[in-house]
């Protein structure tokens, strides 16, 4: 809510209700939160969640959407001839564009069991770094298949950072060297399939 009142106005609410369900959803988890909880945390009516989303599903998906699109963002804007290494960087050493709360939903939503092709509808980063790739063309992986390799391994220590740190023993200085490995590992992707 914000301090000259409650939101008014169709996209006042409705970015009212992403943010509030953001919140929520990365701290507890989609099927934890009630669509009265996120109304409340965005200073609504519950019923305006159903008039503008239609449902708590459809609610997420926007989120996931919305966060996709800071996620690319915060990348920076698209260029003609970005390279692959220059999108999966930045992209491997920060949560930047929703202070990690995509990954964290995404994860939760999967291991609460949605469907994932009801989760989100388009993929602007995703779709920047397979043109990359494609441009790029290296190897014998599919753009594809090497993006899903670069990516699984970049998301996977985006969310697992903190416990692959302390589990391997790394200080700060060890994991930068760590990460500049893999993501060098993960750019080559020259692996037979």
């Amino acid at each position: 809510m914000s301090e000259s009142g409650p939101p008014r106005g169709r996209e006042d609410v409705q970015h009212a209700l992403i943010m509030a369900a953001t919140k929520l959803f990365s701290a507890h988890g989609p099927a934890a939160v009630s669509v009265r909880q996120i109304a409340k945390e965005a200073g609504v009516n519950h019923g305006l969640v159903h008039r503008h989303f239609g449902s708590k599903d459809q609610l997420l998906r926007a989120v996931l959407n919305h966060l996709a699109n800071e996620v690319s963002r915060a990348v920076g804007p698209g260029e003609a001839g970005e390279s692959l290494y220059d999108l999966i960087r930045p992209l491997m050493h920060s949560t930047e564009g929703g202070d990690g709360h995509w990954l964290r939903i995404i994860a939760r939503s999967i291991l609460d069991g949605h469907i994932v092709e009801d989760l989100q509808d388009h993929f602007p980063m995703t779709d920047r770094v397979i043109a990359a790739a494609r441009r790029e063309q290296k190897g014998p992986l599919d753009p594809e298949a090497r993006v899903s390799f670069i990516m699984s391994v970049g998301l996977g220590m985006l969310l697992f950072e903190p416990f692959l740190r302390i589990a391997t023993g790394q200080d700060e200085a060890q994991w930068e060297r760590t990460r500049a490995q893999i993501l060098g590992l993960a750019m080559q992707s020259k692996s037979n399939p």
